[in-house]
């Protein structure tokens, strides 16, 4: 993205970003933004309760007796003070961007809310992300400093980094959270959790910056063709926006002290709004899983009490199954919240109310506006202040948002600076999507942008297609998105065989791309064998065309060719 610390032209550009004054104005006068952050909300908690726990962090790899670490709001305000001090000890400053791939861990949370401290842009990276991934959301951020975990879910993190540091140059340093030592990284735990950094002078004299509310603090990557990877800026109040303009009867609301849980990464936006921005914003509680386990989830829940719980459709099918087979006591639980690009199925949402006996809401949202609507059997509502533009009926059109949630910027990859959303003064952005009007106010998303797709996770499809062109037997590949109606949006690859008598199957090529380090959560879930993909008059792919065989098509049918 061109960022250079000779011209600094990024960082300037980021440290300009906001939306017009008479903009800012008038979102907060409605509420929905404001001029505080997150960080006030942490420091005044633990002013007035230092005790009051902030986050319960479950590591299913520890010893037993060592699993559970609770962090009171005392503790995290020392430790966000502490990471930030550290940051700038590392030569970090307001506008340069610090890039994390780390697990559900408490550090997460400190770290993300460290970059708000330090003035610093947060990057976090997503779990399943792997080497090559991670090289072009570095090189795309330009990010000084890249922490990551020594080994996680059996990927050697800490030794992928230092095998890409040397294509980086402007990567400063590389931190690992473990075995630092092994791959010659600064020492996490040392130098960020028990060195007193806030005791130094430059730590003393660290202070959050003014006007910091409306200025991009967190930039998430949003996955799609080679170098075409698009990055969103949020802001605390874009973030706070999601909190604020809730009003549905029985939404998530604003209730003192509550408990959250997301079986979401951290590192994903859902689950920084979910389980860091709102617990802060009521004085509440986090809970993290850093490996999914239902029945745990479940003894966790019940242990924690949690309030609120958020997870993709998928996950709460795993915990209905659970739930049935050995009931957990979730008396404090007053509501589900099922995540996703596409809606909840409505068999599901009546079992998750028949078993857990909550009201269930379907959230639907995107990495350029965090949650956008929620919907029950009554209907969909669209956060207060958000406004869509989208087709109507059975002719679904490009969806473009509007309003105090949307973020602040877009960044291409290979663009010298981002571009702010209100730079042409109407605030419209363009999410990719083609949606429709739904009723009830809401929006219904028939068809994601054709770079992209996935449900829990963004699937890079140009990566995934370059790996399957590299088997020997595939002549023509494509990935796109079919709807599993109990995992949500799922990629297929579609492949044109060199030869008909021997067709590449669906387990050959999913050990094919993983030994090309695609990650496990990338790799396509179906398989269809054509004689032929459609194509314009112009070669380019159909993808749309595509999309709509797949819909057609059920497993075991005739294969007619696409298009």
């Amino acid at each position: 993205m061109g960022l250079t610390r000779g011209t600094g032209t990024a960082e300037r550009r980021i440290m300009e970003l906001t939306a017009p004054a008479a903009v800012t104005e008038r979102f907060r006068a409605a509420g929905w933004w404001r001029a505080g952050t997150f960080l006030d909300d942490l420091y005044r908690t633990a002013a007035g309760a230092p005790e009051r726990p902030a986050i319960v962090s479950e590591r299913l790899l520890r010893p037993a007796g060592r699993r559970r670490i609770t962090l009171t709001y005392g503790q995290l305000a020392l430790y966000v003070d502490r990471f930030a001090a550290a940051l700038g000890s590392l030569g970090v400053a307001p506008g340069d961007p610090v890039a994390y791939q780390l697990p559900n861990w408490w550090e997460t949370t400190a770290l993300t809310l460290a970059c708000l401290r330090a003035g610093a842009v947060a990057v976090p990276v997503l779990p399943t992300v792997r080497g090559h991934g991670l090289r072009r959301i570095l090189d795309g951020t330009r990010a000084r400093v890249c922490v990551v975990p020594d080994t996680w879910e059996g990927f050697a993190h800490a030794e992928a980094l230092g095998e890409l540091a040397p294509r980086l140059p402007w990567l400063r340093h590389r931190v690992v959270l473990g075995d630092a030592a092994a791959t010659g990284a600064v020492d996490f735990t040392e130098y960020f959790v028990r060195t007193a950094h806030e005791r130094t002078a430059t730590g003393r004299r660290g202070r959050p910056l003014p006007g910091q509310a409306d200025r991009p603090t967190l930039l998430i990557s949003v996955m799609g063709l080679r170098d075409s990877y698009t990055s969103v800026l949020h802001s605390p109040d874009t973030l706070y926006a999601n909190i604020s303009a809730q009003d549905h009867p029985d939404g998530p609301g604003r209730r003192p002290g509550e408990v959250f849980l997301s079986t979401l990464p951290l590192t994903s936006l859902a689950s920084l709004i979910y389980s860091v921005c709102w617990p802060l914003t009521v004085g509440g509680t986090g809970v993290y899983q850093d490996v999914w386990d239902p029945g745990r989830c479940l003894d966790l829940m019940a242990e924690t009490g949690v309030d609120q719980v958020y997870a993709e459709p998928a996950y709460f099918a795993e915990l209905l199954t659970t739930q049935r087979h050995r009931p957990r006591n979730l008396e404090r639980l007053r509501l589900v919240l099922s995540g996703a690009r596409t809606s909840t199925p409505e068999p599901l949402a009546a079992e998750l109310r028949e078993v857990f006996g909550v009201p269930v809401l379907s959230a639907w949202g995107a990495p350029e506006l965090g949650m956008g609507a929620l919907s029950a059997s009554g209907g969909a509502r669209l956060l207060r202040g958000l406004e869509v533009s989208a087709g109507s009926g059975s002719a679904a059109a490009p969806l473009r948002v509007r309003g105090p949630s949307v973020a602040l910027a877009t960044w291409r990859h290979g663009s010298p600076a981002p571009v702010s959303t209100w730079e042409d003064g109407d605030g419209w952005l363009d999410t990719g999507d083609l949606a429709t009007a739904a009723p009830g106010g809401g929006i219904q998303v028939l068809a994601r942008a054709g770079t992209r797709t996935g449900a829990i996770f963004m699937v890079p499809l140009a990566e995934v297609e370059e790996g399957l062109l590299a088997h020997p037997r595939v002549g023509e590949a494509a990935v796109v998105a079919y709807t599993d109606p109990e995992h949500g949006e799922l990629p297929c690859a579609v492949v044109v065989p060199t030869a008909w008598d021997r067709p590449p199957g669906p387990a050959e090529l999913r050990e094919h791309l993983t030994a090309l380090g695609i990650a496990e959560a990338f790799l396509p879930t179906r398989l269809e064998i054509v004689g032929a993909l459609p194509r314009d008059e112009h070669g380019r792919l159909r993808r749309a065309a595509l999309r709509s065989w797949l819909l057609r098509l059920h497993p075991g049918s005739p294969r007619p060719a696409p298009g």
